[in-house]
């Protein structure tokens, strides 16, 4: 990310306004053409990403998805965002499964597509049940996102899955019923 962009948007996440920063950060991928399919440089979107919460992660790149869905790196990130905020919402674990599978779809790179079929299968485990798959989305987590103190009213969903009929709408409505049960036992790691 250029360097004046970069220190524009952590001024405004830092200043609180991260609904300025995430729109900061579309004008940016807009004029340069979309995110860049490979990670390059100090500022870095890791350390970006470190900034946000997973919904601001997922508002972010479910417009990238919808506006560039040829990028693969656009849905990776879309789909490792998914993945953590399944930890809280279980069935976001099945829209992470098939994001990374749009990566993989769009990715020539062998090494970055087993990487990513072991995170699908991660998503498998972790929305079976499985507690070590859970925990360990759980350690990521932490790594790769900002913490958060109240859920969103709504997680949006790329246009591609409606199209598609993954999902029926193009945002799940946050209730206590979609919101992990066990969700405390999960995150005391």
């Amino acid at each position: 990310m250029d360097t004046s962009v970069w220190k524009e948007i952590v001024d405004l996440l830092e200043g609180g306004d991260a609904a300025a920063a995430l729109e900061r950060c579309r004008l940016y991928w807009d004029e340069a053409g979309g995110l860049p399919r490979r990670a390059s440089g100090e500022n870095s979107l890791r350390e970006f990403n470190r900034r946000l919460t997973v919904w601001q992660q997922i508002e972010l790149y479910v417009g990238e998805v919808d506006r560039r869905p040829e990028n693969p790196r656009s849905w990776k990130l879309l789909g490792y965002a998914y993945m953590w905020s399944g930890l809280y919402i279980p069935v976001l674990l099945r829209a992470a499964e098939q994001a990374l599978l749009a990566s993989v779809a769009r990715e020539d790179d062998e090494a970055l597509v087993a990487n990513l079929e072991e995170k699908m299968e991660l998503c498998r485990q972790a929305l079976a049940g499985g507690k070590e798959a859970r925990t360990e989305i759980a350690g990521g987590e932490g790594l790769f996102a900002e913490t958060f103190d109240v859920f969103p009213a709504e997680v949006p969903m790329p246009e591609a899955f409606v199209s598609a009929r993954i999902v029926a709408l193009p945002a799940l409505k946050v209730t206590a019923a979609v919101i992990a049960p066990d969700l405390l036992d999960v995150l005391d790691r």
